[in-house]
């Protein structure tokens, strides 16, 4: 794939996984240069007649956010809302503390927490993650607002009810890395998940809204209500671009 938004390669350390952003077994990371041109891909497919309307965005396989959590510390000034759900109940905690690091009270926390760390325990990498911590915080203060984060356990190819029963709004943008490989699998026994997954979506999105969809190359990322945008290959993984007719 080439690179469109994100042409140049900077470094991403503030927000390995496990450095300031928590991370879990079970749970995986996205690669943070990756999650910036898809999403500045999508939103530039979203209709001009929004104006400058703060963004929602729908992660429904959020894992422990970590995702989400990136976009709303790299683009935050234009996002107003972050929605995750995931079918794994421990992950959704996780993620509820990802979350509330895109905004100044749970970076401060966080900060505070990986200070007491390091005046316990001395660690290098206590420290270096101090300082990524410090300039997250330091990003956030720059954006001046705040973003409304939800997070709650659902099924992704089950009943979309869980979605609005959350609080939700439609969502602007669906981005989403779907299970696959050794890590992380399917939950749901049903035969196609992934159809299930676009038909689920039908639901929380509206005329304008953006998915996209990253999975490997053996899934399918195709459903008779939506139309392609963009079809992505990116190393072992695929990327598609849809819009709901």
């Amino acid at each position: 794939m080439e690179y469109v938004y994100e042409q140049v390669r900077h470094n991403y350390e503030d927000f390995s996984s496990g450095r300031v952003l928590l991370n879990a077994g079970g749970t995986t990371a996205f690669p943070v240069r990756l999650a910036s041109e898809l999403y500045l891909r999508a939103k530039s497919y979203l209709p001009p007649e929004r104006g400058e309307q703060p963004i929602t965005i729908y992660d429904p396989c959020c894992g422990g956010a970590y995702l989400l959590t990136t976009l709303g510390l790299l683009h935050g000034q234009g996002i107003g809302r972050l929605v995750g759900s995931d079918i794994d109940g421990k992950a959704v905690e996780l993620a509820k503390r990802n979350l509330a690091m895109a905004n100044p009270e749970g970076i401060a926390e966080r900060l505070a927490q990986l200070t007491a760390l390091y005046a316990a325990f001395g660690k290098t990498s206590h420290k270096e993650a101090i300082e990524s911590a410090e300039r997250l915080q330091e990003r956030i203060a720059r954006r001046n607002s705040r973003i409304e984060t939800v997070c709650f356990q659902a099924d992704a190819t089950g009943e979309r009810a869980d979605y609005w029963n959350a609080g939700g709004q439609a969502a602007d943008i669906v981005m989403t890395d779907v299970p696959y490989g050794n890590v992380v699998t399917w939950s749901s026994e049903d035969a196609d998940p992934l159809d299930s997954l676009l038909n689920h979506l039908l639901g929380v999105v509206r005329a304008g809204s953006v998915v996209v969809v990253v999975a490997d190359k053996k899934q399918a990322i195709a459903h008779p209500a939506y139309k392609r945008l963009e079809k992505l290959k990116i190393g072992k993984r695929q990327a598609a671009i849809l819009a709901p007719l």
